[in-house]
């Protein structure tokens, strides 16, 4: 035994690194350990005695067969190996296992070798571990996780559009229904009534357009307040709200006549003044005598004009109730015009009062009957 290495762990002859191999006396064996726990711990039997074992042989060239010559490790001396020394087993190629081999395990007359899991070739040097990954993908995954909730949002949104919930519900808004008696006035300002003759006034010396339903000719009673107080002679009505006080029906209206007396007129000059009191004094005179409810005035327009040769002025207002949706009138307003026509000297100017509520049915009556004044 004295010639022979003796059992014991030796450096990997192999040449990996930090890996000690176990040597049985007489071949070399599967079993390893890292080199730090060799180097730790006391001389063990066979085993090298000293902190830095018996360097392994040099690497083992390859055999014609491809399979590597396993070298013993140096002798216990520290020496060259001696004559008793045995040589390195070298299979034969009938004998050359396979790295797969499942056979009967060999007899101890037919030690086999240690086999490389990297197979028959040199073994291979030890290559240190791929390092991790880099940190600081997080930024990405947040850039990814932000850009995925923009497009979430945007396919929900993009949904709600196409599902109409956006859009404008295209139901128009209930609206309260006026109650009977209070409906809005419905005038149609440009509508005319038929024309279905010429009113002659031959007491004031005028004439004008007799209209059709829902117009109606109008008596005056001469004894009556309103020949006496106001001077009109003929006129013709159209009701727009019966009983709309309990008592009386409200009428659209056209009257003629002669300007009375308790109006100051001196000739043509005085045109514009006097027919500007005239219309003051019917429009404010108080109910029950008066023409018209309690009210607001907006004067709307007033000018010279002339009408067959003679000379005249006119002045147009509106009259507005505020009382009226409270009271159930079916008008909110009145427009209201006033023409004084000049006759010549020593006679009274003629006059024509047009007045039509705004939920008359024809608007456009009020224009007509003051385009249609004539002086025969």
């Amino acid at each position: 035994m004295s010639g022979q290495t003796p059992a014991g762990w030796y450096h990997d002859p192999y040449g990996t690194p930090g890996l000690l191999r176990y040597w049985d006396g007489g071949q070399w064996t599967q079993a390893t350990q890292p080199t730090d726990e060799w180097e730790d711990a006391e001389t063990t039997q066979g085993g090298a005695g000293s902190s830095s074992p018996p360097p392994p042989a040099a690497t083992p060239p390859s055999s014609p067969s491809g399979a590597p010559q396993i070298i013993a490790p140096p002798a216990a001396g520290g020496g060259q190996p001696g004559p008793s020394t045995p040589p390195p087993w070298t299979p034969t190629p009938e004998a050359q296992p396979a790295w797969n081999w499942e056979g009967v395990p060999p007899s101890p007359q037919t030690p086999q070798p240690w086999r490389s899991p990297v197979g028959p070739q040199t073994p291979q040097p030890w290559q240190p571990p791929p390092a991790p990954p880099a940190r600081g993908g997080n930024g990405m995954l947040w850039a990814l996780s932000g850009g995925g909730v923009v497009i979430v949002a945007l396919i929900v949104v993009v949904a709600l559009f196409a599902s109409g919930v956006f859009e404008e519900d295209p139901r128009p808004l209930p609206t309260a229904a006026p109650s009977p008696g209070t409906a809005a006035p419905s005038v149609r300002a440009t509508v005319k009534s038929p024309v279905t003759g010429t009113l002659q006034d031959t007491a004031s010396g005028v004439s004008y357009a007799q209209l059709g339903a829902p117009w109606r000719p109008q008596t005056v009673d001469p004894n009556g307040r309103f020949a006496t107080t106001y001077g009109f002679s003929r006129g013709q009505i159209a009701v727009v709200q019966n009983d709309y006080n309990g008592q009386s029906e409200y009428l659209a209206s056209v009257y003629s006549g002669r300007l009375p007396s308790s109006v100051e007129y001196g000739g043509p000059e005085d045109l514009a003044s006097a027919v500007t009191a005239f219309a003051k004094t019917i429009e404010t005179e108080p109910e029950p005598n008066g023409s018209y409810p309690s009210h607001t005035r907006e004067d709307l327009e007033a000018d010279d004009l002339e009408i067959s040769d003679h000379k005249a002025y006119f002045t147009k207002f509106r009259l507005d109730f505020p009382q009226a949706q409270a009271r159930g009138w079916n008008f909110r307003s009145e427009t209201v015009t006033f023409v004084l026509i000049d006759q010549g000297s020593g006679t009274r100017p003629s006059v024509v009062w047009i007045t039509i509520p705004d939920s008359h049915p024809n608007g456009g009556d009020l224009d007509q009957l003051f385009e249609s004044i004539k002086v025969p």
